[in-house]
């Protein structure tokens, strides 16, 4: 499993002829209390940015720390959130300091997640990248919206829920190359297989 991030991350930074920023350098975990962060509906975060929902399951709170790093490292993205349709944000990271912060109700959260979802469930690929005016860019800090790219991962609670990861950029669509949506997708479907453990 952690050899197919691996693998990608070098495939990617070979690519695009870059490496690896350095133990996270420049990338800034979205911790409670700091500014960017958003509340989740179990209560809060911790001081990893992991919502409390997925606490008790570390390897699944490594991989997606893991993988949010690898999206926003080797492409044009500087924010990503996964989040449940029930638990609301499970996990925000960002690059650099977002002036913007996101003060969003509980309730509020969850009925911009469900929009996402709904514009996410009329795809067949399972991925759309949405405008900066649609109702998801209020999840994101503002400098993250010119492209807002979302796709599908299952729900953190059974069959029965959804989710799904938002990767904000401050770039247009287009600065995202095919093998930037390929791993991406890629990701997704690792969280999927490893969230079915």
């Amino acid at each position: 499993g952690a050899l197919l991030l691996l693998q990608g991350s070098i495939e990617l930074g070979v690519e695009r002829g870059i490496g690896p920023v350095g133990d996270g350098e420049g990338i800034i975990s979205m911790e409670e209390g700091e500014a960017g962060a958003m509340p989740t509906t179990g209560g809060g975060s911790s001081s990893r940015g992991i919502a409390e929902a997925l606490q008790g399951n570390e390897e699944i709170a490594k991989t997606i720390q893991r993988m949010a790093k690898t999206i926003i490292t080797f492409t044009p993205a500087t924010y990503f959130q996964l989040v449940d349709e029930n638990l609301g944000v499970l996990f925000s990271l960002g690059t650099g300091n977002d002036d913007d912060t996101l003060d969003i109700d509980a309730n509020e959260q969850n009925r911009l997640i469900k929009i996402s979802l709904d514009a996410l469930s009329e795809s067949r690929g399972g991925r759309v990248a949405l405008p900066s005016d649609h109702p998801a860019s209020k999840l994101l800090p503002e400098a993250a919206t010119r492209c807002i790219l979302v796709q599908k991962v299952n729900g953190f609670e059974g069959s029965s829920s959804r989710g799904c990861m938002i990767i904000g950029s401050d770039k247009l669509l287009p600065s995202f190359t095919k093998n930037d949506l390929r791993w991406i997708g890629q990701l997704a479907d690792y969280n999927n297989m490893l969230g079915g453990k």
